[in-house]
């Protein structure tokens, strides 16, 4: 019976460990694959996976992967056309049909839907990108310890890097400014300009003039059914359109940074092969370890929530959700409230989502800003033991009164107090429906309020994600050129071992290597 007991209470732990695993935060641990000089050959060795296995490095498992494809073939072009040409038939219905109710309707469930899937979607997809980035912070970071011990060792004359480092000039036309996003295409171009129009402060004051202008109507409609269902109509055209495009521009400016990133690792992987082949040592680089933020009980309970609607969890209660749905249409006589009925569940969880959607990117951007700094301050005590002139300046401080407007706005929408609210305002809406016997004047009532707010948080979390995704691009940008920068001085330490510069033959080369190198 003792052994029975114990089984069951260890069986009792693990399931307990499990339902509170959710949103637990893991530090991350990674460092740079380590390039070992050996008399025969150059060997690159990751160390990462093997000495720290439930790190990020680790391999997902196939569920995982399996998600992590579905979020990215989600953000695709692909994706994203198709569903403005489903917009683009249905107002076609619409306009021969003469906008009934039903048409109207299905578009809000429609909607409704997909945002709810698109949640889990951002949510996975917003996860990924933070948990990315900060390992390869990490290893940049474990690069950059071992490139100052290299640059210490005795054989290392410092003094010889202020020689020619000026032969060599970089144009802003080879590398760009990176606050501009490279376009390939009409439609990058058109994609570019659309977030910035739907990201922008003035896109936030044209919608609210819409939702006023619908609040004076009122009146002249009686306050009616189909009062309510024009606006959820085009709210929910508005979620369509921006929960797609936030996931395609996402994946796009992911992929921009990914190229960037990888001349980044490029050049510092030729930095960290030249010290160590002039100087023969083989010392592994060190693993760097980042700490998540330190959060409270209530801030726990968000991420607990953000990491079950973000992982296969959500997914198998979506599906749950869509099965019982279809299963009581028969029961209902498949009428009006029952089209409601997904649209009101999917709506109502989805308002909530807007806000832990805000409140997750606000303090994933914040410990990747301290991330950023900390390489930055690395990147900078190297050049100044070298002699050197930072070639990059700091990320300008000043901000216009619109940008300071759109900051705080989202600022106050990532509250953990704002997502309570909205919890609060769930069960509110919850009662008042159910006082009124979920009849279809009940269900527009739970409809109409949340589907305003997320729309409009939803174009502040694009207003947020272009703000961030700019500030990462120039972040980027610069790490590139002081590698580059670099790169000069120990290719001019490392040519003779002696104090001789460049030759004058080799300078197109190089200019060329860096352009090569640089382009993102």
């Amino acid at each position: 019976m003792s052994s029975q007991g114990n089984t069951i209470t260890r069986l009792g732990k693990k399931i307990f460990s499990a339902l509170c695993s959710p949103g637990r935060q893991y530090s991350i641990k990674s460092a740079a694959p380590t390039q070992f000089i050996t008399t025969n050959k150059l060997e690159l060795v990751d160390i990462t996976e093997q000495e720290f296995p439930t790190s990020y490095a680790v391999k997902k498992s196939l569920g995982s992967r399996f998600f992590d494809s579905i979020t990215k073939h989600a953000g695709s072009k692909v994706i994203f056309l198709i569903t403005l040409i489903i917009l683009v038939a249905w107002a076609i219905v619409g306009i021969v049909l003469g906008a009934p109710p039903n048409w109207q309707i299905a578009m809000q469930d429609g909607s409704s839907i997909q945002c709810y899937i698109s949640d889990s979607l951002l949510m996975r997809q917003q996860q990924n990108h933070c948990n990315d980035l900060l390992t390869i912070i990490a290893q940049l970071r474990s690069r950059n310890s071992t490139l100052k011990r290299l640059l210490r060792n005795t054989r290392i004359d410092k003094n010889s890097t202020v020689l020619h480092i000026n032969n060599l000039q970089m144009h802003e036309d080879n590398v760009g400014d990176a606050a501009k996003l490279p376009v390939e295409n009409w439609f990058d171009i058109c994609c570019n300009w659309v977030s910035n129009a739907v990201g922008s402060i003035y896109a936030l004051i044209i919608y609210w003039m819409g939702i006023f202008v619908w609040i004076g109507t009122g009146y002249l409609l009686q306050w009616s059914n189909m009062w309510q269902l024009y606006i959820n109509t085009g709210t929910a055209v508005e979620l369509t359109f921006t929960c797609m495009f936030l996931q395609h521009t996402r994946r796009h400016h992911m992929e921009y940074l990914e190229k960037c990133l990888a001349s980044v690792k490029k050049a510092d992987c030729e930095l960290e092969t030249l010290l160590r082949q002039y100087t023969g040592d083989n010392e592994p680089n060190p693993i760097i370890e980042i700490e998540p933020l330190k959060v409270t009980r209530a801030v726990r309970s968000i991420d607990y929530y953000a990491d079950v609607v973000g992982t296969g969890v959500g997914a198998a209660i979506c599906v749950s959700v869509f099965v019982i749905w279809i299963a009581i249409g028969n029961i209902m006589q498949w009428d009006s409230n029952w089209w409601l009925i997904i649209g009101t569940y999917t709506g109502l969880i989805g308002f909530i989502d807007g806000f832990v959607l805000r409140n997750v990117y606000f303090r994933q951007d914040k410990i990747m800003d301290e991330q950023f700094n900390l390489l930055i301050d690395a990147d900078s005590d190297i050049f100044q033991y070298l002699n050197l002139q930072l070639p990059t300046k700091p990320l300008s401080g000043k901000k216009s009164f619109i940008c300071l407007v759109s900051y705080y706005m989202g600022v106050i929408c990532s509250m953990p107090e704002a997502v309570l609210a909205s919890f609060i305002i769930v069960l509110a809406l919850l009662c008042i429906a159910s006082g009124m016997h979920w009849n279809e004047t009940g269900q527009l009532l739970c409809n109409t309020p949340t589907m305003i707010i997320e729309g409009f948080l939803l174009i502040v979390l694009i207003q947020a994600h272009n703000i961030s995704n700019t500030k990462r691009r120039v972040q980027l940008h610069d790490i590139l050129i002081r590698r580059l920068t670099l790169l000069q001085c120990v290719k001019q330490i490392v040519g003779n071992g002696e104090s001789k510069g460049f030759n004058e033959k080799e300078i197109p080369v190089l200019e060329r290597k860096i352009k090569n190198l640089s382009k993102c």
